[in-house]
């Protein structure tokens, strides 16, 4: 914890102290990633989880078919589907991490709108 945190954690109330939990503890890794699998975007992250087993799938294939191949051209070709297939099961992993990173900030924002509430009613 740094300084700010500190300081913030010493100008807030047991209450609201005791609300926000301690900052170095979040969510365990199984948790976030199963909160993924929730709310209103669950079918769109469900098909990309689908569809990253489906290109690797199709690169473990390719990779199979390459050590199997004689010639230059399909030695070529498997080999450059493996790398495509590769990428694009990398690239839908990164969105699944960017995913879970968006649900934990938003989580974050959302506790400290509840202190701001709660601060607003106490002060009318």
């Amino acid at each position: 914890m740094d300084d700010l945190d500190k300081k913030i954690r010493d100008a807030l109330n047991p209450e609201n102290a005791a609300l926000i939990g301690d900052p170095n503890e979040g969510l365990r890794h199984d948790q976030m990633v199963l909160s993924v699998f929730k709310g209103r975007y669950m079918l769109i992250n469900i098909g990309g989880v689908l569809i990253s087993l489906v290109f690797l799938g199709i690169a473990v294939w390719c990779a199979i078919r390459f050590f199997a191949a004689s010639e230059t051209k399909e030695l070529l070709a498997f080999s450059s589907g493996f790398l495509i297939c590769m990428m694009a099961a990398s690239m839908m992993k990164i969105w699944f991490w960017m995913e879970m990173q968006r649900i934990m900030v938003t989580r974050e924002v959302k506790r400290v709108e509840l202190l701001l509430a709660r601060q607003m009613q106490r002060e009318a």
